[in-house]
């Protein structure tokens, strides 16, 4: 099926045209003031000879520019191939590389990186710079003003690519996931179809989570109903809290570190925050002590989405109305899932035959759906192994209680095997949080003579609080129910846990800082016991 992108994605700007669309630092724009700069930027890349189906990457921190070159690369059929603002240059250069990318266009404080990734790529044979002085790179702004302001007339055919976005890479080297234009039109349809309130131009969606992630894919949606979009470049929780006041913010997405640094904030109960009607979360496993507190705080307006680089959310949620905050087993149990299964996709809990698991069983999550990605650009191998039999096998370890709600228990790769008995960190990770001078907390393995792995735990304290020893640790979380044979063995201290751009740990740079000695370490060990 062949359609025109610039039909589908101009209607707010035909509907809302003098409608405040977007709002970044002291810039504001209409409808029809993003339209005209994201059409002007699709026919300034044709006229660059980067027409339909060249790719494009982009490299910057959240900004309206961020809204344009989607919207504008969309109208173009140009293929956007986002890279992480956290990644070095020899990641982006393999990156690039991989995907075929031609051109570069990156932001303020991305120039030496650019300029040494042109050095060594000669197939990114342009570079083009905004928020900054171009110098030797083409101009963003000079480009839009010599570009016609009309709308582009390209037909795409829904199975063509419009991204490709590369894998985190927080278990191996990044896979370049393909979605075509068929994925991102059942995305936005699956958002609608299982929203729990109205989506609506009265919105205003703040963004800080990176508009390149799951924070961009939200921002379709409202944005083709005409809300307006609030952008920060980068998360402080006292910018968060006046943006959220001054702005009148109704919805946000937020990961899960991020909410529990606003809970930690000494100011909040002084902020107006009565504007907010829905928190988004998700990307991470949220502590439901610290979940529960949340919504003590923020009121029953949190809604969690389950999605994955290559497919993405929501594939399951967990409503406003899930969130019981009351200390029942069945309260707490589903406080610690990812929800049931949302509409337009189907899920399995699988054991490594690929048979079905019966409830409450331990297997891996697998899933089908026409929002999920047909594959990873240049690795046939690898995409026949993780979507055999025509499910994707998301690498995630869950379980699916008798009502459905799913709970993900832990990477397939970070599960912990000692003495022959299986650790999921996730499990362990639940009872470090319940302590009280605990932030948060990461579980992994540690290399042993005698029982292969046992388990290494990575602890943030709260600023302010008094250090537990490694022995309270311990204790308090077998005397909270842990068995002793999944207790940590190791406690390491940390004043913050490596993390990606999308605020998500990273446990392979954990691994190998906890073995390096990595100073960022305050280590102690735990007493071995024959358990």
């Amino acid at each position: 099926m062949r359609f025109n992108p610039s039909a589908w994605i101009r209607l707010p700007a035909e509907s809302y045209p003098s409608r405040p669309c977007i709002v970044y630092r002291d810039r504001r724009f209409t409808y029809a003031e993003i339209n005209e700069r994201a059409n002007r930027l699709g026919w300034a890349l044709e006229e660059l000879g980067l027409g339909k189906r060249s790719r494009v990457a982009t490299l910057q921190y959240n900004c309206n520019q961020s809204f344009e070159l989607f919207i504008g690369m969309w109208k173009a059929g140009v293929v956007m191939v986002p890279l992480n603002t956290r990644d070095s240059a020899k990641q982006n250069i393999d990156i690039l590389r991989d995907s075929g990318a031609e051109a570069l266009i990156f932001g303020p404080g991305f120039k030496a990186q650019a300029e040494q990734i042109s050095s060594q790529l000669p197939g990114v044979r342009l570079l083009i710079c905004h928020g900054e002085p171009a110098g030797s790179c083409l101009d963003y702004e000079t480009l839009l003003r010599n570009a016609r302001a009309a709308e582009p007339d390209i037909e795409v055919d829904e199975n063509d690519l419009y991204k490709i976005h590369y894998t985190s890479g927080t278990t191996g080297t990044p896979r370049g996931v393909m979605m075509t234009y068929r994925n991102r039109k059942e995305q936005v349809a699956n958002v609608f179809m299982n929203a729990d309130r109205l989506i609506s131009k009265e919105d205003t969606f703040l963004h800080v989570a990176p508009l390149t992630h799951a924070a961009g894919y939200y921002s379709t949606p409202y944005y083709l109903k005409g809300a307006k979009h609030v952008i920060l470049d980068k998360f402080d929780s006292t910018t968060l809290l006046e943006t959220i006041e001054r702005e009148k913010v109704t919805c946000t997405l937020l990961v899960p570190t991020m909410i529990v640094m606003l809970l930690e904030h000494p100011h909040i109960d002084r902020y107006d925050l009565g504007s907010l009607k829905r928190i988004f979360y998700g990307t991470a496993p949220m502590p439901v002590e610290k979940l529960r507190k949340a919504v003590s705080v923020f009121g029953p307006i949190f809604r969690q989405n389950y999605g994955l680089t290559e497919a993405v959310q929501p594939l399951a949620c967990l409503t406003p109305e899930e969130h019981v905050v009351n200390k029942d087993a069945g309260a707490a149990s589903r406080l610690a899932s990812t929800g049931k299964r949302a509409m337009g996709v189907e899920i399995r809990i699988v054991d490594d035959n690929d048979q079905d698991v019966l409830p409450g069983e331990i297997g891996e999550i697998i899933l089908r759906g026409p929002h999920v990605s047909p594959g990873y650009l240049n690795l046939p191998e690898t995409t026949a192994q993780i979507y055999r039999g025509g499910w994707l096998h998301t690498g995630d370890l869950g379980k699916m209680d008798e009502e459905r709600y799913l709970c993900i228990v832990d990477r397939k790769k970070d599960m912990i095997i000692s003495g022959g008995f299986n650790i999921y960190s996730r499990e362990v990770e639940i009872f470090l949080d319940r302590h009280p001078a605990v932030l948060e907390s990461a579980v992994i393995g540690h290399p042993d003579d005698t029982w292969g792995e046992i388990c290494k735990a990575c602890v943030v304290i709260k600023p302010g609080s008094q250090k537990p020893t490694p022995e309270e640790l311990v204790n308090h979380c077998i005397q909270e129910g842990l068995p002793r044979y999944k207790a940590p063995k190791i406690v390491l201290y940390m004043e913050s846990l490596p993390m990606n751009e999308n605020k998500k740990i990273v446990k392979k740079d954990l691994k190998r800082m906890s073995l390096s000695g990595d100073p960022r370490f305050e280590g102690v060990w735990v007493k071995k016991d024959k358990s």
